[in-house]
């Protein structure tokens, strides 16, 4: 990893530091423009929480990530080696994992539970919470549609099972949910990085 290669308009980078700013390292930016001014790059970025921060070659530093084609090629792999993902209906639990995600009871790492515990459970779970009101709203559109994802993890291991010819027990159910909520999880978060 090269820290602050020459950049050029399009190329897609990753903040490690900016001088005098309140900018995350790990965010990204797409580059607008480059210009030297005395022998100082000073790169226009679009950065991805939305402001709009030069870098200077002298003072901030950078990564250059891969070109998206590469991204595209490992998000190919990883579903060629995860195939069995086609017995859930990732499109409703894509959505679903987007309302817990907006509803910050979380880090997305921690979310796969959250596929199969249901409205009910989480529910309890937050009883004693107080939330603000914008966030209490995102929490109960969470809520409205935990049941369905905890229906659709449950059907799309029980056909994993019956393909595999296991038993239908507590037992196995549970620990096919614990393994495929984690591979949803990494199909979110490959689909949506």
């Amino acid at each position: 990893m090269e820290i602050n290669p020459k950049l050029k308009i399009g190329d897609n980078v990753t903040l490690l530091y900016m001088k005098g700013e309140t900018m995350s390292p790990g965010l990204k930016g797409i580059v607008k423009g480059v210009e030297n001014v005395f022998n100082e790059d000073i790169i226009t970025v679009d950065w991805e929480n939305g402001r709009k921060l030069s870098l200077l070659s002298t003072e901030d530093a950078w990564t250059l990530n891969p070109p998206e084609k590469i991204e595209e090629a490992y998000k190919d792999e990883w579903l060629s080696k995860n195939l069995d993902i086609a017995n859930f209906d990732t499109n409703v639990l894509t959505n679903y994992l987007i309302k817990v995600r907006d509803s910050g009871i979380t880090n997305m790492f921690g979310a796969a539970p959250y596929l199969y515990m249901g409205k009910d459970r989480i529910e309890h779970e937050f009883h004693y919470n107080e939330f603000d009101e914008n966030k209490q709203q995102r929490f109960d559109e969470m809520l409205e549609i935990a049941d369905e994802a905890q229906s659709e993890m449950i059907n799309g291991v029980i056909k994993i099972l019956e393909k595999e010819n296991k038993e239908l027990s507590i037992e196995n159910i549970n620990r096919y949910l614990q393994k495929y909520s984690q591979k949803i999880l990494m199909h979110y978060i490959n689909v949506l990085s």
